[in-house]
Parts: C-alpha cells; sequence; structure tokens
C-alpha cells in the first residue's frame, strides 16, 4: 500500500551509516511514538500505518497537546509537523531541548522553506520528511532513527559500565593494602596507587615520571634492576623479589629493622601491546605489586636472635657459641694460629640467688655480663651456657699469655662489688682455658678440656684460672 505516492526527502545530519533495515516491532516491542499533525485524516493514517508495527503511539493535534504529552510521558521518538496551527514546530523542539527531554524527532512537514530545515536540524532533529511521502520512505526513515537511537543507548550502556568498571578498579587498586605501580620501558613511574603515597611518604604527583631508583635502597640496586625492568609474564614473572624501598618520613612501623626504610615482596610482570609492530608484540613497560613485608621481616629476625641468644643477658647462647667457635678453629686452621676457649663458673653466685632471691641473681648475671664484655676485642666471642656458666673464644692468639692477660682481667673486674638494689655483693670466679690445637682440635674436646681445667681451679680453692694440662684429666 502506498499512501503517500510522491515523496521528497532532506537528510539531517550524516547518513553515511548504513543501518540495516529490521522490523521495528521486532527490535523492540515497547517502543513509544508520539504522533503530532494538526491535520486528522493524516494523524489517523500514521496512527494506523504504524500500528502494523506495534508501536505504543500517542497523537498530539496540536502543539500544547504535544508539550502536554512530552511532560506527562516518555517518548522514543516523535514525528513532529512543523506547521501547527497553535504554534510552530520549532517551539515544541525548543521545549524538548529546555526540558532536556531524551527523545528523537523526525520532522513531517509540508513546507519546502530552506530556513525550516535548517532550523530543524538546529535544534537536533535526526531527519526531515516533506509531506507527500511514500510508506517504504516513512519505515525507512523510522527505522534508521530508531537503530541510530538503540546505538547510542548502547554506547552509553558500554561507556557507563567501563566508567563503573573503571571506578571498582580505581577503588580496589586505591584501597589495597599493597603497592601497586606501573612503569614504562625506561623505568619511570606512570602510575602508583594511594597505598604507595601512605607508605613511601611521597605525594602521587611527586612520583609519577621519577626513576624508580628514587624509592630502592642502595644495597638492593642490583635486585631493583631486573624486577622493575622485568619483561617477561606468566610463570617466568618475576615473584617475591625482597627489596628495601626508602621512605621520605618514618614508615609506620616504629621498629624496623634499617629505620628509614621498609621491606616489601615484590611481584612483576612485562606488558607488551600485541602485534603493534612487525614479527611480534611490543614491550609497554611493567607493572607490579608490592607488599610490605617489614613486621614480618622483624618477627623472623626476632625470632632468629632468641633462637641464638640468651633472652636474659642477650649473650649468644650454647647453639651459636659452638658455631662462633667452629668457625674460629676454620680460621685458626687455615692461618696456622692459636685460639683459645674459656669456661667460666661464678663462685658463690648460689648464695646469691638463695639470700637476695631470683631477680637480684639476674640483675648480677647482666651487670657481670657488661663487665666481661669490656674486657674483650672486638672479634672475641663471650656466651651464657646457662645458670651461672659463661665462655669465651679467643681467636688469632699471638701467644698463650695472651689468654692469661685475658683472664686476669676477667678476675679482677669480677673482684669489685656489685651494686645489687642497695646491697654490696662481692663474688669471683672460676676460669679453666684450652689452647687450639694442643688441648684438642674439635669444639667438643676444647669446651671438655677447658671445662676440666675451670673445676681444677674450683678443686684448688675457686678465685683463678688454670690452662688445661694433662695431669687434670687423670686426676679427674
Amino acid at each position: 500500500m502506498n499512501l503517500f505516492p510522491r515523496k521528497s526527502r532532506l537528510t539531517i545530519g550524516d547518513n553515511s551509516f548504513a543501518a540495516p533495515h529490521l522490523p521495528i516491532a521486532a527490535a523492540n516491542q515497547s517502543t513509544k511514538l508520539l504522533l503530532v499533525d494538526d491535520e486528522p485524516r493524516m494523524l489517523a493514517s500514521l496512527r494506523e500505518l504504524l500500528n502494523q508495527r506495534h508501536f505504543d503511539i500517542d497523537t498530539a493535534s496540536s502543539g500544547a497537546g504535544a508539550l502536554a504529552c512530552l511532560s506527562d510521558s516518555r517518548y522514543d521518538l516523535v514525528l513532529l509537523d512543523l506547521s501547527l496551527e497553535d504554534m510552530d514546530g520549532h517551539h515544541v523542539m525548543d521545549f524538548i531541548n529546555h526540558h532536556c527531554i531524551e527523545t528523537d524527532v523526525i520532522v513531517i512537514s509540508g513546507n519546502v522553506q530552506i530556513d525550516a530545515a535548517i532550523g530543524a536540524m538546529r535544534r537536533g532533529a535526526h531527519d526531515f520528511l516533506r509531506k507527500p511521502f511514500s510508506q517504504q520512505d516513512l519505515y525507512k526513515t523510522i527505522d534508521h532513527v530508531l537503530t541510530q537511537r538503540r546505538l547510542r543507548q548502547s554506547n552509553r550502556d558500554i561507556a557507563y559500565q567501563l566508567e563503573l568498571s573503571e571506578r571498582t578498579y580505581r577503588y580496589l587498586v586505591d584501597t589495597s593494602p599493597d603497592l601497586i605501580y606501573m612503569v614504562e620501558p625506561e623505568g619511570r613511574f606512570t602510575f602508583v596507587n594511594d597505598r604507595a603515597c601512605q607508605m613511601l611518604g611521597y605525594d602521587r604527583r611527586e612520583l609519577i615520571g621519577q626513576h624508580y631508583s628514587v624509592l630502592v635502597h642502595q644495597e638492593d640496586f642490583a635486585r631493583a634492576r631486573y624486577a622493575f625492568n622485568e619483561r617477561r609474564s606468566g610463570d617466568r614473572a618475576s615473584r617475591d623479589v625482597e627489596l628495601r624501598m626508602t621512605c621520605r618520613s618514618n614508615p609506620p612501623h616504629s621498629e624496623n629493622l634499617d629505620n628509614g626504610s621498609i621491606t616489601v615482596s615484590l611481584n612483576a610482570v612485562g606488558m607488551h601491546l600485541d602485534h603493534a609492530q612487525p614479527g611480534g608484540s611490543k614491550y609497554m613497560g611493567t607493572y607490579g605489586i608490592a607488599r610490605d613485608i617489614t613486621a614480618r621481616k622483624q618477627a623472623e629476625a626476632i625470632i632468629l636472635h632468641q633462637a641464638y641468644h640468651d633472652v636474659l643477658t642477650n649473650l649468644p647462647n650454647r647453639l651459636l657459641f659452638k658455631d662462633r667457635l667452629g668457625q674460629a678453629i676454620i680460621q685458626s686452621r687455615r692461618n696456622q694460629t692459636e685460639l683459645a676457649a674459656m669456661f667460666i663458673d661464678l663462685d658463690r653466685f648460689k648464695l646469691v640467688n638463695d639470700t637476695l632471691g631470683h631477680d637480684k641473681g639476674d640483675e648480677l648475671l647482666r651487670q657481670v655480663t657488661a663487665r666481661l664484655k669490656g674486657c674483650l676485642r672486638k672479634g672475641d666471642t663471650l656466651a651464657r651456657q646457662g645458670g651461672d656458666e659463661f665462655t669465651v673464644v679467643l681467636p688469632d692468639l699471638h701467644t698463650r699469655d695472651d689468654a692469661r692477660v685475658v683472664a686476669d682481667k676477667f678476675l679482677e673486674c669480677l673482684n669489685l662489688p656489685f651494686d645489687l638494689g642497695g646491697k654490696e655483693v662481692t663474688i669471683s670466679a672460676s676460669i679453666g682455658i684450652a689452647v687450639f690445637p694442643h688441648d684438642g682440635e674439635t669444639i667438643d674436646e676444647l669446651m671438655r678440656r677447658a671445662d676440666v681445667a675451670m673445676y681444677h681451679i674450683k678443686e684448688q680453692g675457686k678465685n683463678g684460672q688454670a690452662f688445661y694440662i694433662d695431669t687434670m684429666e687423670q686426676g679427674a
């Protein structure tokens, strides 16, 4: 059926897009149209024709009626006659624009003046049909406008989803407990999250464009160079690389192992743009995540320290002493030098513990430790075996008399009175000495024979020192 045999169409806007001809009803069953025309026969004919496409249709026979409909309902498309009795169609379009009504407009008019078309175009009309027009021309025009509308809506939905995704990403990244960063191929930061600024004491603007080396501890440059220039991805990418990073101000941990820096575990992955250049992908930089493990490293250091040190005196314990003595033996054997191992037992310490209490006994042990350490060289080792027993390693002896001099210093400093909370206490010590390699070539031999020499002094009346000799062991 051809209700309008003649046609002349002026397209407003860019019609280079070849929209597919889709059945409108199939595309959107809920599409709502407003038909505005002051000719009753034209309005009825348009409605009957478009009802075949299952539109939801309202009609208005005047400009005022059109404004009322637009105020009360939402329309996907308005077919608007420009020549209305009560007002110009341009005024209806001005109303739509002024109130930001989300609808599309196809202008239908018998007015062939170019000013009318230009006025409609400036007001945002999507197409222009001049009366009379064919049924097919009407369908194609409506199809085209509604298809464009659906595409715009789809683009808006995609843009909104992208914006929502970006906001979600930024929220997750900026609230992450980890430092997240990106660097370009030359190693300059292109992105850091808020956590990085909190951890390191910098403003984001100060870090963007800076080379990563400004944050890396000087001693960790070599490892950082490989991590921050990581080009690999997948399983071959850098994993759990431990680095120290410097802070502008004190980091959030008050007991850092190295003041002014934090320790991080860094994972880095290379970024590549596939097929960006002939023959392969292009390296675009590196992104990574760095987790602050300062607290963990501190806890590990404390545990390790406690495993090898005496809690009361903070001296090396028996395990660490044996390791130090073993290392000293290896060094002495290599350099063909002597070393001395001492066993020190405090005299009358049990009496102090029993009469003044264990707290005073602990204080006495701490004061004894301080005095003994004051008699040693930097490379010597003083350890607590337990109770009131101490051991000493004196490496690189020039003569045996060097060990005798140190032992005499011990006795001299221990014979001075100790002040235990206002109570003056005097003690002494029995010291046995074994010399490598004459008295033994292993840890156990040296310590056993130093112990034998110490007991020999106790049998002789205490408060003295003696080198091990074979007759001591025969007597025992």
